[in-house]
């Protein structure tokens, strides 16, 4: 998927997690990309995850979302990515009741952290989310038709870094961070329902003047 609103096609500068990017969970078509609902974030075999590198401390990453989860186990939406155990993530999902809310979920060295609010979301309507990247803070902005939003929160870039993502144990390191930072679209369906997100842009934009 290039980063266009024109063209669905997949692009060399996108990247996809330990499986390839086949039909069976990404299924590109005019308007949309529409990616299947993969394993949890730290699933080792089929998550579906769709990404691009950053390439600039200063950058934004905006997508148009339509999404109807029917569970908590349902979950799409844009995510700021580093690996399994670091990453922030802006998301669709359905409360018990079944309606959809936007929420925002962090994880640091593997601790995960749920940020408030839970924005109410009407069912079936897209709504456009958007990260501006400004090293060392991260904000997480929505739009659902009313001009964007921003989320009252400042998180922490710094955990997208190869430096942030060594983990020492008693002084020995055991885990090596190597990946580098990937902005992108992500997609669970925790209990194999069958669900879909719809995708109808993705644009990453960088900004050497310092607004994302």
């Amino acid at each position: 998927m290039r980063s266009t609103r024109s063209d669905p096609d997949l692009g060399p500068d996108w990247s996809t997690l330990r499986r390839p990017a086949t039909d069976d969970w990404l299924e590109p078509a005019p308007g949309r990309l529409r990616i299947r609902g993969g394993q949890s974030p730290v699933g080792r075999r089929s998550p579906s995850l769709l990404a691009r590198r950053v390439t600039a401390r200063r950058c934004s990453f905006e997508t148009s979302l339509t999404f109807a989860p029917r569970t908590p186990d349902h979950l799409a939406g844009l995510t700021a990515y580093y690996n399994t155990r670091n990453w922030h993530y802006l998301y669709v999902m359905a409360r018990d009741d079944g309606s959809p809310v936007l929420r925002a979920l962090s994880c640091e060295a593997g601790q995960l952290t749920a940020h408030d609010p839970a924005i109410p979301l009407e069912p079936g309507r897209p709504v456009v989310l958007h990260a501006a990247l400004d090293v060392p803070v991260l904000r997480f902005s929505y739009d659902t038709g009313e001009g964007l939003r921003t989320l009252p929160l400042e998180l922490d870039a710094t955990v997208l870094s190869d430096e942030h993502a060594d983990e020492f144990h008693d002084g020995q390191l055991r885990v090596l961070g190597f990946t580098g930072a990937m902005l992108g679209l992500w997609a669970q369906d925790l209990d194999g329902a069958g669900v879909h997100a719809d995708f109808a842009y993705a644009t990453y934009l960088t900004t050497p003047d310092g607004r994302a």
